[in-house]
């Protein structure tokens, strides 16, 4: 096992990409993903950190400006609406009322915001061109509505004329299968259902021709050396699930210990990196 510290030094080697945080909800991908951007900004790389949940408090966590971070929240009413104006301008002109009709009407359909949604996460991925990007994405299930979406995105474009397409989205699914450019980090907790629901999305994720890159195990009472009884037997039970992920699942294996309150603000965060120091 290593500390978060040992996993930044390694992420950072690469100048610039896309770091994913993923896992079932409420196991600390926003903890995680604040604290890894958090660390490259403070080594002097531009870092932008971004979420795809909308139940995220980034700015909560973060609590306070940090030199070389920025933030964003993907907002899919702003997405939607922008969407929609932009598809207006560029056909809206075009057509006869009867086809700016039913234009309008497509553009109320739920799918809309899908693929707005959908453009904002390319552009957001693309942005690792020329930096670090942190992406915090939602719990497990919008994360694989949004990777069929990119599958199923990118198989119309093969059928279609890739002319008028973002370059964002033309080279999505490329950008999220290169590792050298994308780190996919599952982040769990030492607990049945985290690790099992990790376990299924990464088969999800090799299906798509994606390899995360390491499993974050957070939050953890391992070698926590506490004399209570409770505590105590959560930390025997911890090894069972450490042993399992490193047999069945991950060569590579980051450890955050238990933290008494959630960490907010950079000097917070920055104690995830290194367990007792």
């Amino acid at each position: 096992m290593e500390s978060l510290a040992d996993l930044v030094a390694d992420l950072e080697k690469s100048g610039h990409g896309v770091i994913m945080t993923m896992g079932k909800g409420g196991v600390g991908k926003t903890t995680v993903a604040a604290a890894i951007a958090v660390s490259l900004a403070q080594r002097g790389h531009r870092v932008h950190l971004g979420t795809t949940d909308p139940a995220a408090h980034i700015e909560q966590t973060l609590a306070g400006e940090v030199e070389g971070l920025s933030i964003s929240r993907i907002d899919p009413p702003a997405e939607t609406a922008t969407y929609r104006a932009e598809v207006m301008r560029s056909l809206g002109e075009t057509l006869d009322p009867s086809s700016l009709a039913l234009l309008e009407e497509d553009l109320r359909s739920p799918c809309t915001e899908e693929i707005a949604v959908f453009r904002a996460f390319a552009r957001e991925v693309a942005g690792g061109e020329d930096r670090f990007v942190v992406l915090d994405t939602a719990p497990t299930g919008h994360t694989l509505l949004l990777l069929d979406a990119s599958q199923s995105y990118q198989r119309e474009l093969d059928r279609q004329s890739r002319n008028s397409q973002p370059e964002a989205v033309l080279n999505l699914l490329t950008r999220l299968r290169d590792p050298d450019f994308t780190k996919l980090l599952l982040v769990t907790l030492a607990e049945a259902t985290p690790v099992h629901e990790a376990a299924a999305l990464q088969q999800d994720l090799r299906r798509a021709g994606i390899q995360p890159f390491a499993w974050v195990v957070n939050q953890s009472l391992l070698d926590c050396g506490s004399l209570d009884p409770v505590l105590g037997s959560r930390e025997s039970a911890e090894h069972r699930y450490f042993d399992e992920i490193a047999h069945d699942h991950a060569d590579r294996i980051v450890w955050i210990p238990w933290q008494l309150e959630e960490p907010t603000g950079p000097k917070a965060l920055a104690k995830l990196e290194r367990p007792g120091a």
